[in-house]
């Protein structure tokens, strides 16, 4: 018997088996099955059937990988449309007046002051509650908790009827469910778009000194200002 010839086949499948890549694509699939033929048993050769379902099994991995990579490429191809399209919307955003989410309510002396707000359709109860620096509640506000969307005007005077000094005041809605479950709720100020940045992380509106994305926006008013 050759030994040399014997050790020399399975120092060869020993490299085989240590080379192989952790995924096998189809070219490894077709090495594989022509390494299993050269060294095939002559007197048990491989018969036809388990030699189509094989080469059955080798058509399969070709198509489903040829397939993955249209799908990859038409992955890739809606994710940059869709930036596109983001980028597009964001500039004609540019100096419009838009909807965010906020945290405070502006009273300037004189002037009503305006706040827009987000209520869940489950609500059956809700308020608005304007706070001092301090935490001290000015003035609470009810809400018709019937419309998930509206706008109230604060005329800058407390619960007692005096009015507050001009200034920045925080702002918390509160809203409940028909079980008196707390809702989650958000206040709403309108805000000028000055410019766009497109960064690796997605698209970015500014103004007034502040930086949000697309998905902050709650609404774009009609008219310009």
């Amino acid at each position: 018997m050759d030994t040399g010839r014997i050790t020399g086949a399975g120092f060869g499948a020993e490299s085989v088996v240590r080379d192989a890549p952790k995924e096998l694509g189809k070219e490894d699939f077709l090495r594989l099955l022509t390494v299993q033929l050269r060294y095939q048993d002559p007197l048990n050769p491989l018969g036809n059937t388990e030699f189509i379902a094989q080469m059955a099994q080798f058509t399969s991995l070709e198509q489903l990988q040829n397939m993955n990579g249209v799908l990859e490429k038409s992955v890739g191809a809606q994710a940059r449309l869709h930036g596109k399209v983001e980028q597009n919307m964001a500039a004609a955003l540019i100096g419009r007046s838009v909807e965010v989410p906020t945290r405070e309510i502006g009273y300037d002396g004189s002037s009503d002051s305006r706040l827009a707000y987000r209520l869940p359709a489950e609500a059956v109860a809700a308020r608005v509650r304007i706070l001092d620096a301090t935490g001290r509640q000015v003035q609470a506000i009810e809400l018709d908790a019937a419309q998930t969307t509206g706008s109230l005007l604060w005329n800058g005077r407390s619960a007692g009827g005096e009015p507050v000094p001009a200034g920045v005041y925080r702002v918390a809605i509160e809203a409940h469910d028909h079980a008196g479950a707390p809702l989650p709720a958000v206040a709403l100020r309108r805000m000028q778009v000055e410019g766009v940045r497109y960064t690796a992380s997605g698209t970015i509106l500014w103004g007034d000194g502040m930086e949000l994305s697309l998905d902050e926006l709650h609404g774009v008013m009609d008219s310009r200002e």
